[in-house]
């Protein structure tokens, strides 16, 4: 029997799988929230750009950025205001022996999750709504400021491979909402796609794999993230209509996710039972198509960042009790 990283990477690869692998499980996960140069202290504060963090409860206790501050007040003169992170006065070898504690190499697979894309990172600088417009009114400039952006992220992937040495890392982009995208597809393939290629291409270069996690209603964009190089996709959502993405683009991308968490079953009252018949639900409809790869999470508002964490191990042992059951093939 495979072991989970050899399961995992086996399912990303399209080869076949032993069961359903699960990304909770299965995972050592590193960076995300612990990237304190690029989401500030622990509890709130500046980072590295400048920019403020509030703690919050609605985001589990992760920090978010202060909607009143704007290190970036104008778009076309982002050079006279961008800041970017000296990322040697990071902690890269003493983060990733802390980190790299408790994780099992040998049997999991190691993911590197990269918060704060060239997107994420320029609507912080400028604020949502500003960033948004002067993606429309000013391209150019948008461009040109995010591509200073991707080059710093080019660089940090060198950190993350020398010091965490991952398997995967996940860019987290966030472009869509429950709706669909923040803006046109176009504008995406414009603007965003080419430096998130970029991105997946220093990746590539360093012997490590490339995915990507948009939530929200991204169907529309699949054989963008393809072209970029992704492996896999997280976090799907069945806002979209995951058994046809699997259908027709399940042998370049895998999906990762399929649990309903904008409903019933991501209430943080959930009983047990709802989420015992939504994970069935979920491995009964995504697995039998293959290039499937299990995670679900419930929203919650806790001001204790291990609240979200014990709510995806409170998914997944209902998944570690079905996903044996459900072998997976090249679809």
């Amino acid at each position: 029997m495979l072991t989970p990283k050899e399961n995992y990477l086996a399912t990303i690869n399209h080869e076949t799988a032993d069961y359903v692998p699960d990304y909770v499980s299965d995972v050592n996960a590193f960076g995300g929230p612990r990237e304190t140069f690029e989401n500030g202290p622990i509890g709130g504060g500046m980072d590295a750009f400048g920019l403020r963090w509030l703690c919050t409860r609605s985001a589990n206790g992760q920090a978010v950025p202060d909607p009143k501050c704007h290190p970036v007040p104008d778009v076309t003169e982002w050079k006279k205001y961008l800041r970017l992170p000296n990322l040697d006065e990071y902690d890269w070898e003493g983060q990733a022996a802390v980190q790299g504690m408790n994780a099992d190499r040998d049997r999991k697979v190691s993911i590197y999750m990269a918060w704060n894309s060239m997107f994420l990172r320029f609507t912080h600088l400028l604020g949502f709504e500003n960033a948004l417009l002067a993606m429309v009114e000013e391209p150019e400039a948008s461009y040109d400021m995010m591509e200073a952006i991707c080059e710093y992220k080019c660089r940090q992937v060198d950190y993350i491979v020398r010091y965490f040495k991952p398997d995967i890392i996940t860019s987290f982009i966030d472009v869509c909402a429950q709706g669909g995208p923040f803006m046109s597809p176009a504008l995406y393939r414009e603007l965003i796609k080419p430096l998130q290629k970029r991105v997946n291409d220093a990746i590539r270069s360093c012997g490590v794999l490339p995915s990507v996690h948009n939530c929200g209603k991204c169907e529309i964009l699949i054989p963008d993230f393809i072209e970029e190089g992704n492996v896999s996709w997280e976090s799907a959502q069945p806002v979209n209509d995951i058994v046809k993405i699997q259908k027709e683009y399940g042998d370049r991308i895998v999906v990762v996710g399929g649990y309903d968490t904008n409903g019933a079953p991501g209430k943080p009252s959930v009983t047990d039972e709802i989420i015992q018949a939504e994970v069935k639900r979920m491995m009964d409809t995504y697995a039998q198509h293959g290039s499937f790869i299990s995670m679900g999470f419930l929203l919650s508002n806790d001001e204790d960042p291990m609240a979200y964490v014990n709510n995806m191990r409170r998914i997944s042992s209902f998944i570690e009790k079905l996903r044996y059951n459900y072998k997976q093939g090249p679809s």
